[in-house]
């Protein structure tokens, strides 16, 4: 196997591990604290895709060596159509078909990192948008709550102002129920101040006599 097909399986290695820690049901604290880590190491981002120019690149890169797979096996193909009707030795056989299962491996290792690679790519993406909702919808019910709160203490506000205006209305409506007896106090001083002048006149005018 050549460096390049070498480096396709490690890849493909990695992007499988990498798959199954990203679709594991694991708790969103750990899930976000993982992305965190992943985000934080660059062969992860590579990996991941949170980098568009370098992934752009990686997917390229796999393309090339899938296509360059691709012709490789359809030469081999022609080549042992070609050779069908003579006669060879076991060794030449032997090698026909052995670059042919080379070609073959290389052909699904290489479909596979680059089939991976986009599926882990939309995964990751799908993943991080997740969370990212999650941390709103968490602080969207933490500004919930304390909206709530606030509305509790209006409306314990609004109670006790009622509540106080209820008294006021209670003690007008009392005040309101003494002013006639008040009223009928002033007039008997009234009176009774006009009777004390007219038995002091009368006391007057009897000394006078």
């Amino acid at each position: 196997m050549t460096i390049y097909f070498t480096l396709t399986f490690t890849l493909l290695v990695l992007e499988m591990l990498v798959f199954c820690l990203v679709v594991l049901p694991l708790p969103m604290h750990w899930r976000r604290a993982m992305m965190r880590a992943f985000r934080s190491s660059p062969v992860m981002e590579n990996i991941l895709g949170c980098k568009g120019f370098v992934r752009s690149q990686d997917h390229f890169r796999n393309y090339s060596y899938y296509i360059d797979t691709f012709n490789r096996l359809q030469r081999i193909g022609e080549e042992a159509e070609q050779e069908e009707g003579h006669h060879h030795d076991y060794s030449f056989e032997a090698s026909l078909k052995a670059k042919r299962f080379y070609a073959q491996r290389n052909l699904y290792l290489t479909g596979f990192t680059l089939f991976l690679s986009l599926i882990l790519e939309r995964t990751t993406a799908l993943v991080v948008d997740m969370l990212e909702r999650e941390e709103q919808l968490q602080h969207m019910k933490k500004e919930s709550a304390i909206a709530n709160e606030d509305a509790d203490r209006l409306a314990e506000i609004d109670s006790s102002y009622k509540k106080q205006v209820a008294g006021l209305q209670t003690e007008i409506t009392a005040l309101k129920k003494q002013t006639p007896d008040f009223e009928s106090l002033k007039k008997r001083a009234a009176q009774q101040s006009t009777e004390y002048d007219q038995l002091v006149k009368e006391r007057d005018a009897l000394l006078k006599k």
